[in-house]
């Protein structure tokens, strides 16, 4: 292993590559799915697995990463191995918050039935307080050229800056994940942490969603969701306790033998939690 990076960039590489491992570990990608960063050290660029090893539970190595300008999602090195053609999901984001330093992409199989009815999901437990009250928003893979013309992605794939700016619209700080309709779902954080946080609360609700519609016979009407002011108060709970879901999920990819990792265990991250 070499250390000879610099520090903010190694210690980002290390989370990344666990983040990844962390997102097969949950099903919410198996050989596909994707999770990327802001460069730690340009922030106009961003980080994200080649497609050779490309399934996230087989990167291991800084060779599996690939850098790309935000701008336009072309990569920065041109001889650079092949990517995944979903790259501007995570350009675009990038692209439209500052804020976001991380972007996850999944087809969590808990989520995607919610993609393709009329069923509202919205919070219904504590732990997903970030999503915000109102029902999440979906993205049915089309954008609007400057001449009117609508385009769609009829195979499900965000593969060009204009479908990834449409999905990016959809998003917003106070609601930071985005349904696509039969394909599953996009989140971002202000770090790897709550990115993952995120994505995994999200599938979570979603298998409790279906649970709970299930005891009133599908009659969403008698879900108890959050309330406005829950939900607000359950986000900031939600972000003042991703440090400690995080250093679990770490743990858990660490003792699996099927997860390798070249580049060093990351550093143990700030403790926060509530203070009460």
């Amino acid at each position: 292993m070499s250390t000879s990076l610099p520090p903010p960039f190694l210690q980002s590489l290390r989370l990344l590559i666990r983040a990844n491992h962390i997102l097969h570990h949950y099903r919410l990608a198996d050989a596909f799915g994707h999770i990327s960063i802001r460069h730690p050290l340009n922030p106009t660029q961003y980080i994200i697995a080649a497609y050779d090893p490309g399934a996230p539970a087989l990167v291991k190595s800084r060779g599996d990463f690939i850098a790309y300008h935000i701008s336009d999602s072309l990569p920065v090195d041109p001889d650079a191995p092949q990517g995944y053609s979903e790259r501007f999901i995570h350009g675009e984001i990038l692209k439209a918050f500052p804020e976001a330093m991380c972007v996850v992409h999944s087809h969590a199989e808990e989520v995607i039935p919610f993609t393709l009815g009329d069923v509202d999901v919205r919070p219904v437990f504590h732990m997903a307080g970030f999503m915000g009250a109102s029902p999440l928003a979906i993205s049915h893979n089309t954008c609007t050229s400057s001449s009117g013309t609508e385009t769609q992605g009829l195979d499900m794939l965000v593969k060009s800056q204009t479908l990834g700016a449409a999905l990016a619209s959809k998003l917003s700080l106070d609601a930071p994940v985005v349904l696509q309709h039969k394909h599953g779902f996009t989140t971002f954080g202000a770090s790897i942490e709550q990115a993952l946080y995120r994505a995994i609360y999200t599938q979570t609700n979603c298998k409790l969603l279906t649970q709970a519609l299930n005891f009133v016979n599908g009659d969403a009407r008698k879900v108890a969701y959050l309330t406005a002011e829950e939900a607000q108060a359950c986000k900031i709970m939600n972000e003042k306790c991703e440090d400690k879901a995080f250093r679990l999920w770490v743990r858990e990819v660490q003792t699996s033998t099927l997860y390798e990792t070249e580049e060093g265990e990351p550093e143990k991250g700030k403790v926060a939690g509530m203070k009460v």
